[in-house]
């Protein structure tokens, strides 16, 4: 029994490898708007929520949260924003203007919602994975700092056994998502 539990665990483990994600950030093709896919056809998320807001009162600063260095480039390549910030960007911007006895911390919300005031209004993005009826899915939630209002949550269901997950059938659909809702609320 050992001897055939080995082999299946190892080859099970490889093919859940394989199925990781590449992480390549994509340009915006001008003709459809959406981000190029070199697998032809992405699929697209479900959006959960669209509220009508002018972005414009974000002064072209968003700040993206847990979606590591690809979030955050693949953000800039959206060239949806004139400032793309990640943690370290707000840990220094705190320091070079002295707001450290106002902002103690950016690592939670209430944190974020302080600097929005004392420093200058941004969007905030950030990814999170949930559970529903036990299946996983990723979404990614645009929120107004200063007042913590959920502006846009699109999700995407992780399919790590069909289809994979890699950044073609789970970030891109995200961020296309998201590209529609930014350009509608200018």
């Amino acid at each position: 029994m050992r001897k055939i539990a080995t082999p299946l665990l190892l080859s099970t483990l490889m093919l859940l490898a394989a199925c990781g994600t590449q992480m390549k950030v994509a340009d915006v093709d001008p003709s459809t708007g959406a981000l190029k896919s070199d697998k032809g056809t992405v699929t697209k998320a479900t959006v959960v929520t669209a509220k009508p807001t002018s972005l414009s009162k974000f002064g072209g600063t968003v700040f993206v949260s847990s979606g590591g260095e690809y979030g955050i480039n693949q953000m800039k390549a959206t060239n949806l924003f004139t400032e793309v910030l990640n943690f370290d960007d707000l840990q220094k911007l705190i320091v070079s203007k002295n707001l450290q006895d106002k902002v103690p911390s950016v690592g939670e919300p209430i944190g974020l919602s302080r600097l929005s005031k004392v420093y200058k209004p941004f969007l905030w993005v950030n990814f999170k994975r949930i559970n529903k009826e036990n299946k996983p899915y990723l979404q990614m939630i645009a929120t107004n700092p200063e007042n913590l209002e959920e502006l846009f949550l699109a999700e995407v269901y992780l399919d790590f056994i069909w289809a994979g997950v890699n950044d073609q059938n789970s970030r891109y659909p995200l961020y296309n998502a998201f590209i529609e809702w930014a350009r509608k609320n200018p």
